[in-house]
């Protein structure tokens, strides 16, 4: 009994002492702590689990976003296309998991919330393209966790009306777009064999008439 009493006053303890970090969003606490915070307006996770502590900084606060999604996230992009769709990346702790986590929120041009998607931790790029002949609006998508090579791209069609419709998953980052399609820096590496370890280009076109991502150089 005295054990339990002692490691839940602990925990309240560290708890409290999580709360009281400049710009607290949300904590997880094992014995040590892992902090979401917004300082000197950027979104950083303070975590006191790895052999040193350390923070990692998650990208710019995108304060007018912050209404749209709940208080124990922080939004870090806030794009909005001009069809009317806007489009929310925001970071959170996830408690079951003990890390952190990014989810993607798309908002319809009526303000309606009609899709949430997870990402990796650190959401490096949210961009807008429209192709040329057409009133098409792309977002690329590029997240990743600390680890190289775990860089992870989503292309996701917005239509008018209807739903948000993915059209192209792969790994590596997204580079540009350009009047009909998308260059994205395709990784190679197949998590075994080092001599894998590369990065390529990898050129799609958008097919106005089915809606899909088509690769051209394969």
């Amino acid at each position: 009994m005295k054990a339990a009493s002692f490691t839940t006053a602990l925990l309240f303890q560290l708890a409290g002492a999580a709360a009281d970090v400049p710009g607290h969003i949300d904590s997880i606490c094992r014995n040590q702590c892992e902090i979401l915070a917004v300082q000197d307006g950027r979104v950083k996770l303070i975590d006191q689990w790895a052999r040193a502590a350390r923070t990692i900084d998650l990208g710019k606060y995108a304060s007018a976003a912050q209404g749209l999604i709940p208080q124990t996230e922080a939004p870090v992009h806030d794009l909005r296309s001009p069809h009317g769709w806007r489009i929310v990346a925001s970071v959170y702790l996830d408690h079951q998991r003990d890390e952190a986590s990014a989810h993607v929120r798309f908002f319809a041009p009526d303000g309606r919330l009609l899709a949430t998607k997870g990402a990796l931790e650190l959401v490096e790029s949210l961009e807008l393209g429209e192709f040329a002949g057409g009133a098409d609006e792309i977002v690329a998508l590029t997240s990743e966790e600390e680890h190289a090579y775990n860089d992870q791209t989503e292309l996701w069609y917005l239509p008018t009306p209807g739903e948000p419709k993915l059209v192209l998953a792969t790994g590596g980052a997204f580079e540009r777009f350009n009047s009909d399609g998308a260059v994205l820096a395709r990784q190679t590496y197949d998590g075994v064999h080092a001599d894998t370890k590369g990065v390529v280009d990898d050129f799609y076109t958008w097919d106005h008439r089915s809606q899909t991502m088509v690769l051209r150089n394969r």
